[in-house]
């Protein structure tokens, strides 16, 4: 059944960087713009940090155009057809064929125009035109005061045109509101939308199936709307027998397939994913805890942002999913999607993988005037009216993140929220300033920073924590006692909320380094908090989270120092394993049982007194008293060669697809040098772009650039890279293959 249209608008567009009042029109000339795809940065930065960044961030701040031209057939002509912008920073103003549609507000929310009334139907061309407006909005969050993150500029996420019959259906609502007691029903709502002349009976009928295709469960309801009148409708189906419950270990995934029928035709029909699944925050004597499907579970969360090198936020569906993967890989179960509500791909992927997530409305700590406020409240709406179906979602953030009490503004917010979805909490997220006396007007209690014994409110989560920062811990080639105190900053954390009944667990600040405006770490506007780099290349830190996998998904046993000159004597091992045994140079030091942060599942191994000696160190990790798993750390050598790797080896030829690529440079036994700060040379064949610097310096003994797709041209994309300055290290050379561009 195929009655609703959606047709990808990514590819097609023309674009200008330029503020033309007249780019509109119809007969305007395009000899100015460029021919491009979304999502699109509207300006590719030339550089990814930097004490000079600001001017990069003020680079992308200023007004362009984007036009599409497209035809449509007499066949529809008796239709509804709507665009759809999933997100555009800032400001949109929306135009078919010369005349103003519409206007949103917002960098980070979908919103979606009705343009029937506006374009032709007999094949002659319509032009739809974007004006964007990426400069600084004051009256638009999350600006207004400083901005700890960069919102970049352009039509930064997918679009797409959507064709429906006059007589359709909108805003469906999918819940399992009996599943906590056992029942196995879905509630599903929906709007019935008559835009035709006369008065119709119909049918809404819906049908649930599991993951293989099965019909497991159906309802229907009848109901008559007036012409021209949107009608609510509820349907309860029918019982799912041997209801599969969604969880972070197991998260199943069924469809609702929603149908309108009016007499014996289809007029429209929707399908909404959804998991049956319940939870709850609790606050009791003993605990303030969180429960899933009533299995009492500890949020092992961690912060991301929504940020590449280069293009900001403009990356397709793709790299969106592979950042919830690596999230789920290493070994965390939630993430906060801060401070604005992120890719629709990312939480459809996080709904796949089991991955819980804390979903926030735009902005950060500053609270503007009356007409910021309208456009906070228009987010949220837009925020729950997009994503409320995912199971993913335990909870709406909707206080300005780190922002003072605003009494009558976060009361509507809260209402708003409940109001909109029942069955969600609300968050809202205090500096740690404010904890001891901030007004509590959510349903979760959040701080960030702060590490109570007793919680002054409960239910209660930290919201952000792991702030050793601004001693660059965190920095690739950071030296290996600084690297260590990273790792020591979140285990010190997590130990806290594993061991703290009244703490239902915590978020770790970052996921991912980032850009951010405000360079108050004077790091080159690049914030170094992550457990990965910009890159998505590891940090040691990133395995202590890693460990925290059950031995069954993965062993893991990691060696957290480099073992070189600087190594300290005292030497820290993530592992999942019962005990661990230490080997210098093949002479045991030591077979240890778990001995650091001991709160968490999996704690850490500490070795004490182990004096550097150049040659390996080398752990072996035992399960039940058997040999399961090792890992080594030889003292790097001198540079010998540069390996490089790509993140995928095929493309599409869409102009948006594009593969990461990590470059390191290694000793003759493969050995990355992780101090080394030496200048590559990039080059790419013209089948491809470099989204990067032509020379970049190493940073830890890596660095990463992106190879992009163009549109509509496939071959093999070849690439080398070399050390600028040393042609006795050996260079490296890469291949991708772009295929065609599917219908």
């Amino acid at each position: 059944m195929c009655v609703r249209k959606e047709k990808n608008f990514n590819t097609g567009w023309l674009y200008a960087p330029i503020n033309d009042d007249n780019g509109y029109r119809t007969d305007l000339c395009e000899e100015a713009f460029l021919p491009v795809c979304v999502p699109h940065a509207n300006k590719r930065l030339e550089t990814y940090k930097g004490e000079d960044f600001q001017g990069q961030i003020d680079s992308y701040r200023f007004v362009s155009w984007y036009r599409r031209h497209f035809a449509l057939d007499s066949a529809y002509g008796d239709k509804k057809i709507y665009v759809a912008f999933e997100g555009v920073a800032t400001i949109a103003d929306i135009y078919v064929n010369g005349q103003f549609v519409g206007n949103h507000k917002g960098a980070y929310t979908e919103f979606t125009f009705d343009i029937t009334d506006y374009v032709r139907t007999d094949g002659q061309d319509n032009v739809i035109a974007v004006r964007v407006d990426s400069t600084r909005q004051t009256e638009v969050p999350p600006e207004g005061g400083d901005v700890d993150y960069c919102l970049f500029g352009g039509i930064v996420r997918n679009v797409r045109m959507i064709v429906t019959e006059k007589m359709h259906m909108k805003d469906i609502t999918v819940s399992t509101p009996g599943i906590s007691q056992g029942g196995g029903q879905a509630h599903v709502k929906a709007l019935v939308v008559n835009g035709t002349e006369t008065e119709k009976n119909i049918v809404v009928e819906t049908v649930i199936k599991d993951t293989d295709g099965a019909v497991v469960a159906t309802g229907r309801r009848e109901l008559t709307v007036k012409k021209g009148e949107t009608a609510a409708c509820e349907i309860d189906t029918e019982e799912v027998e041997d209801v599969k419950l969604w969880s972070v270990d197991r998260p199943y995934l069924y469809t609702a397939e929603i149908r309108l029928k009016c007499g014996n035709t289809y007029t429209d029909a929707v399908s909404e994913r959804f998991g049956f699944r319940w939870f709850a925050f609790t606050d009791r004597d003993n605990e303030s805890a969180f429960y899933l499907n009533g299995r009492k579970l500890t949020l092992r969360g961690i912060n991301r942002h929504e940020q590449w090198p280069w293009i900001g936020r403009a990356v397709n569906d793709r790299h969106q999913s592979s950042d919830a993967d690596l999230i789920k890989k290493t070994g965390i179960n939630a993430v906060r999607c801060s401070h604005y509500p992120q890719s629709s791909a990312f939480l459809k992927r996080c709904d796949e993988i089991g991955l819980l997530v804390f979903e926030e409305a735009p902005g950060w700590q500053y609270v503007g005037g009356e007409a910021w406020r309208d456009v906070y409240i228009k987010n949220i709406e837009e925020m729950i009216a997009r994503d409320k179906n995912h199971p993913s979602i335990i909870s709406w953030g909707v206080r300005v993140n780190e922002s003072f009490d605003c009494h009558d503004l976060y009361e509507e917010t809260n209402r708003l929220a409940r109001n909109l979805d029942s069955t969600r909490p609300t968050h809202g997220v205090r500096r740690m300033e404010s904890y001891e006396d901030s007004e509590f007007q959510e349903d979760i209690f959040c701080v960030n920073y702060q590490y109570p014994v007793c919680p002054r409110k409960r239910p209660f989560i930290i919201t952000e924590h792991s702030m050793d920062w601004f001693g660059g811990d965190g920095c690739p080639g950071a030296a290996d006692a600084k690297a260590c105190a990273f790792i020591k900053s979140f285990g010190d954390a997590m130990d806290y909320y594993y061991g703290n009944p009244f703490c239902a667990g915590g978020f770790g600040w970052s996921m991912f380094d980032y850009n951010n405006e405000v360079n108050y770490t004077k790091t080159g506007h690049v914030f170094y908090s992550g457990l990965y780099d910009m890159f998505r290349y590891e940090k040691p830190v990133s395995y202590l989270y890693r460990a925290q996998k059950d031995i069954e998904d993965e062993t893991v046993v990691y060696i957290a120092n480099y073992w070189q000159k600087d190594s300290t004597d005292e030497i820290m091992v993530l592992s999942n394993c019962d005990e661990v045994e230490l080997f210098v140079n093949g002479r045991t030091v030591g077979r240890l049982a778990p001995n650091t942060y001991k709160n968490i599942p999996h704690p850490a191994f500490t070795f004490s007194n182990v004096e550097y000696e150049e040659g390996q160190l080398r752990a072996v990790g035992y399960v039940d008293g058997r040999e399961v798993a090792t890992h080594v750390r030889n003292t790097p050598g001198t540079a010998c060669k540069l390996a490089v790797t790509a993140e995928y080896n095929t493309l599409i030829a869409d102009g948006s697809d594009f593969t990461q690529v990590i470059v390191e440079l290694t000793d003759d036994y493969g050995t990355v040098l992780p101090y080394d700060r030496s200048e590559v040379a990039i080059s790419v064949s013209d089948v491809g772009t470099l989204i990067g610097q032509e020379e970049m310096k190493l940073e830890g003994g890596h660095i990463g650039f992106m190879v992009q797709s163009k549109y509509n041209r496939t071959g093999i994309i070849t690439g080398k890279v070399w050390l600028a300055d040393d042609s006795a290290v050996m260079p490296a050379t890469f291949e991708i293959e772009v295929k065609a561009l599917e219908d």
